[in-house]
């Protein structure tokens, strides 16, 4: 039988933690990027009806995704 290597690849548990915490920013950043992209476009498919409701406001993103929820809703029950 041919002689065997067996290497053993121990990670430290101090080295979990610091990847975690060094991961946990990036994973949120990406998150809110995501959030911030879909109502963006909430924003450009809904833009005339946001300017026949509220034509001179900032929209904040509670707003839009409020506004898309009413014209959802509208739509629905047509």
């Amino acid at each position: 039988m041919a002689p065997t290597i067996t290497s053993s690849l121990t990670i430290s548990n101090e080295h979990l933690p610091l990847n975690n915490k060094m991961r946990k920013p990036m994973v949120e950043k990406m998150r809110r990027d995501c959030i911030n992209s879909s109502i963006e476009q909430l924003k450009s498919l809904l833009a005339p009806e946001f300017l026949n409701q509220q034509p001179d406001s900032k929209l904040e993103k509670a707003d839009i995704l409020e506004m898309a929820v009413s014209f959802l809703r509208q739509q629905q029950q047509q």
